[in-house]
Order: C-alpha cells, then sequence, then structure tokens
C-alpha cells in the first residue's frame, strides 16, 4: 500500500474522515485525486516543520491578494485565487500527516474559510460584477455555513461550496483578461447565486442533526 510520512494511504483517509465529521471521501468524485495531491504537498511542508496555522495564514494573504490584483492584472489574480484554494487543502492536509489536529486550528481554518469566501466575492465585484450582485454572492456563501452550523449538518456537502466560488472568482478574472463583456460578469455573479440559493435549498432538505 503507498505511503505518506510513513502511514498508508487507508490511514490517511481515515484520518481526513475524522476531521470532516465522518465524510468518506472515496465516495464524492475527484476528491480522492485532489487528497492524494495535497498529502503528498503535506508530507513536504511536515518534513519542513511549517504548521498548518502558516498554510492557513497563507491562503488568507492570497485570498487578499487575489482582491488587490483583479482588476489590474487579472491573470495573477486568478493564481492567487488557485493558490489560496491550495492552501486550504495543505493546511488540512499537513494536520492529517502530522496526525495532531487542534481545536484552534479547526478555529483559524473555518474563519480562515469565511474570509476567503468574502475575497472571492470582491474578487468578483472589483472584476466587474455589479455590486449589489457580488454583495449577494458574498451573503449567500456565509449564509450556507450558518444554516449548516444551525442545523447541525456539518458532513453535507453542497453545491455552494469552496470550489465552486473558487471557480466563479477565476472565471471572472479570465473574462478580465480576455474580453470583459458586462454580461460575461453578470452570468459569473448569478451562477455563484444561483449554487448558493440550491445550497441552501439542500440544506434546508436534509434532517436536523442531534444536539451535542
Amino acid at each position: 500500500m503507498p505511503e505518506t510520512a510513513g502511514v498508508t494511504r487507508d490511514e490517511l483517509r481515515g484520518r481526513w474522515s475524522a476531521l470532516h465529521h465522518g465524510i468518506d471521501p472515496t465516495s464524492m468524485p475527484f476528491v480522492g485525486g485532489w487528497l492524494r495531491l495535497m498529502w503528498a504537498g503535506g508530507r513536504v511542508l511536515h518534513r519542513a516543520h511549517v504548521p498548518p496555522t502558516a498554510v492557513t495564514a497563507a491562503g488568507v494573504a492570497s485570498a487578499v491578494a487575489a482582491v488587490s490584483l483583479a482588476r489590474t492584472a487579472p491573470l495573477p489574480a486568478a493564481a492567487c485565487v488557485l493558490g489560496a484554494v491550495v492552501c486550504d487543502g495543505l493546511d488540512g492536509a499537513v494536520a492529517v500527516v502530522r496526525d495532531r489536529p487542534t481545536r484552534g486550528g479547526a478555529i483559524a481554518d473555518a474563519i480562515a474559510d469565511r474570509c476567503c469566501d468574502v475575497a472571492f466575492a470582491t474578487v468578483l465585484a472589483r472584476s466587474g460584477t455589479p455590486a449589489p450582485l457580488a454583495t449577494a454572492a458574498a451573503a449567500g456563501a456565509l449564509s450556507v455555513d450558518t444554516l449548516r452550523r444551525i442545523r447541525r449538518v456539518p458532513a453535507k456537502v453542497t453545491v455552494a461550496e469552496r470550489p465552486t466560488f473558487a471557480i466563479c472568482a477565476i472565471v471572472a478574472c479570465l473574462t478580465t483578461a480576455i474580453s470583459g463583456h458586462p454580461w460575461q460578469y453578470r452570468l459569473v455573479g448569478g451562477v455563484w447565486v444561483g449554487a448558493t440559493a440550491v445550497g441552501l435549498a439542500q440544506l434546508v432538505r436534509t434532517p436536523v442533526g442531534p444536539q451535542r
């Protein structure tokens, strides 16, 4: 069985699942391959003694950089969005490889995730998406996370997740670099808001989780 930092891939899957409310990564398309890449990167960072919180901070910094670059340097901005997404995967990967997750790290990761969601929506606004639509996108992303916590269904995965938001932000940047037609920015914003509406509906239809 292939190993990462001295443990088998099955052990890494088990650790990841334990940190993500029992979700089986093999049950979701493309997730397995993505995690294998992240675990390989996590092994490198672990050997370099890079703590997960440092990777989390780097992800937020990359998202903020995307905001500042979106209007004048859209291609580097798109790369920064992708960098933020990679950091979001790597910080958890380092924790899984080290097998020493902490509550403080989990809280920092959750806060960083929400900061990145707002940053990605701001990228839409700075790229050309109308401000009301970009604001609705940011509010929708925050609402999905809030409703998931209220209904106590942390393991429920919806269409309104980080990959969807990141793709919308990257497409907005590429639109600025290639064409910049106003309708394209409205379409990207509409896709984001539509995805959050569907995500909220998915959460509403999910039975409330047990009290802790």
